[in-house]
């Protein structure tokens, strides 16, 4: 990974589009570019959020998360407008279907592919419902798309994530969103599998070993790295972006950046991140742009 484009493209947007900007979108909008190797052009990027602002009206919920949904499509295409229009197509297909007006449907718009098949995603998401009736709710759409990209029974893929959930559980992973979103990352693995739960409780073991408090937003980091097998890699890079400026009020973001920029790293470097990893990493960057906005929302209202 490319610690210096990292670093180069906090500049860049904090000198341009990202002058006003929470800082933590500020980090992770760099994060998406510098694991593919992307120097940002700011002027490119401003361009592609006045885009995102002028295609939605002034109260829809694309304005609230505007910076951060022109961070993934500047990220993923050159090709702005047609990105946008395609947002727009699946953001209305999924409210059609009955998914409910949030920037969470605008992240899993984001994440679904020209074959997704839309009832499925309802349907996969009434079944999670069933097992957590109060914890199911819009923040799980985006995982829903990525559970939906796996060939096998909607039944048997619930299933699998179920088993995920408590099995974590029993290994000291609390109880919540963010289990849930991992457990629904986890799926996309495949079948079940203990030495998955063994490699993803040792990733966290060894953090916690190395002095780093775990919280429940760096379960799907965790998730990433153990499946990319490069714990140790992920302890180290912590080390080094912990000590850089840019992180010295915002060490919980740590964790999350190694994941991604290792992730990419690796899949460049070997070809061995398998396209559900891939799909894991998008599903936690999603997961991390909403989370991170509802702090900033919570923040700025105190």
């Amino acid at each position: 990974m490319d610690l210096a484009l990292f670093e180069e493209n906090i500049e860049i947007l904090r000198n341009s589009s990202g002058k006003w900007v929470d800082k933590r979108l500020v980090m992770m909008t760099a994060t998406q570019s510098a694991a593919k190797g992307k120097r940002i052009i700011g002027s490119d990027f401003t361009n592609v959020i006045e885009k995102v602002k002028k295609s939605s009206s002034a109260f829809s919920p694309l304005r609230t998360i505007y910076f951060s949904i022109a961070g993934l499509i500047y990220s993923k295409t050159d090709q702005y407008d047609s990105e946008i229009d395609r947002l727009h197509r699946n953001y209305k297909a999924l409210k059609e279907t009955g998914f409910r007006s949030s920037m969470h449907t605008y992240i899993a718009a984001m994440l679904m592919e020209k074959d997704t098949e839309v009832s499925k995603l309802k349907t996969i998401y009434d079944e999670i419902k069933k097992y957590h009736r109060f914890l199911t709710s819009d923040d799980d759409y985006p995982a829903v798309v990525i559970m939906a990209k796996q060939p096998d029974k909607i039944s048997d893929l619930v299933e699998t994530s179920e088993k995920y959930y408590l099995t974590l559980n029993e290994k000291g992973f609390h109880k919540g969103n963010d289990l849930q979103l991992l457990a629904n990352m986890l799926v996309m693995n495949g079948s079940f599998s203990q030495e998955v739960t063994r490699k993803v409780n040792d990733a966290k073991d060894a953090f916690e070993k190395s002095h780093y408090k775990i919280k429940s937003m760096h379960y799907p980091a965790i998730g990433i790295i153990a499946l990319s097998n490069q714990t140790n890699e992920a302890v180290s890079l912590v080390q080094d972006l912990t000590s850089l400026k840019t992180f010295k009020w915002y060490k919980d973001m740590a964790i999350t950046v190694a994941s991604i920029l290792l992730s990419q790293d690796h899949a460049d470097a070997s070809a061995g991140l398998t396209a559900a990893i891939e799909a894991m990493i998008q599903a936690q960057q999603a997961a991390v742009m909403v989370a991170t906005v509802a702090a900033v929302s919570a923040s700025s209202g105190d």
